[in-house]
């Protein structure tokens, strides 16, 4: 749901968090949810710092049960990129976690308890999101680890065991919050098991997305690196070698995204017969030939 569009950047709310209002109110505790809601908007507005200190525009913001999603208008160029926008949002939330901890530490009163509120909610914030699975910043951590160091292939297969592992990860969560809700609690305990059921369900949404999404992620940093080189920037070169017989499909498979793919194709002795440039195997690909062998390629040429 869109709540405010401030020039190009819209501000989006989740149902899911918007369900968790009306059982804050009914509980009195309308406080503890603004926290959270502030929180996740601090955590999620140190991405966009992030992003748009290394030059990428954010379209839009959305405020979701576990972490904020700042949608960028064009994907990172390369890995450490994406490693300092994912790591920024933890990385505040656990500061902010230390600062409302030593300031509660200090202060006393009514002001004791909101603090630790924060300090709380802050530490949970920036901990749960560095578990290594997608959709949480963890994850993109661990898969833009992965990105600096392997072909395509492989970044393909970590991406969907990082959204399987967010799966599984959301089902423990929400299974938590049912059992908690069965135990039949009242009052606060009541609204944090209901919170917990609501994460849960959400993190199981959001990897599931994610694990369709892998394809299109692909397409979309084929384009972002496209964009990056017309723009006069520099991508990281990514050099495999594959055998002579490997199809262009396969070889745009061990190349695709984190950077320019070039590939070495070699003969039964191992030895170089040609250099293909991932330019080269989108042209043939686009002609319908993704089926076509890398020394048919060659020959064509």
């Amino acid at each position: 749901m869109t709540l405010a569009v401030f020039g190009r950047l819209e501000i989006r709310c989740s149902v899911f968090v918007l369900l968790l209002f009306p059982l804050a109110i009914v509980f009195d505790r309308l406080d503890t949810l603004l926290i959270a809601a502030s929180s996740l908007l601090v955590h999620e507005l140190s991405h966009s710092f992030m992003a748009h200190r290394l030059g990428f525009s954010v379209a839009s913001i959305e405020l979701q049960p576990f972490g904020c999603v700042a949608r960028l208008r064009r994907s990172p160029d390369s890995p450490s990129d994406a490693a300092a926008v994912a790591a920024a949002g933890p990385l505040f939330s656990l500061m902010l976690s230390l600062s409302s901890a030593g300031a509660a530490f200090f202060f006393g009163g009514a002001e004791n308890s909101a603090l630790s509120e924060l300090a709380f909610f802050n530490l949970t914030l920036g901990l749960v999101n560095l578990l290594p699975v997608l959709p949480l910043d963890g994850g993109r951590l661990a898969l833009a680890a992965v990105s600096s160091a392997a072909n395509g292939k492989k970044r393909r297969r970590s991406a969907l065991a990082l959204s399987i592992g967010g799966i599984l990860i959301g089902i423990f969560i929400a299974a938590v919050g049912a059992f908690l809700l069965a135990e039949k609690p009242e009052g606060m305990a009541l609204f944090r098991a209901a919170s917990i059921l609501i994460t849960g369900a959400f993190i199981v949404l959001s990897a599931a997305c994610e694990r369709k999404a892998v394809a299109m992620n692909e397409a979309r940093a084929r384009l972002a690196a496209e964009s990056s080189l017309r723009s006069g920037r520099g991508l990281r070169v990514y050099p495999v070698a594959m055998h002579k017989k490997s199809t262009v499909r396969e070889a745009l498979m061990a190349v695709s995204g984190g950077g320019y793919g070039m590939v070495f194709a070699v003969d039964d002795e191992m030895r170089s017969i040609a250099m293909i440039d991932e330019g080269a195997l989108m042209k043939a690909a686009a002609r319908g030939g993704s089926g076509e062998r890398l020394e048919e390629l060659v020959n064509s040429e």
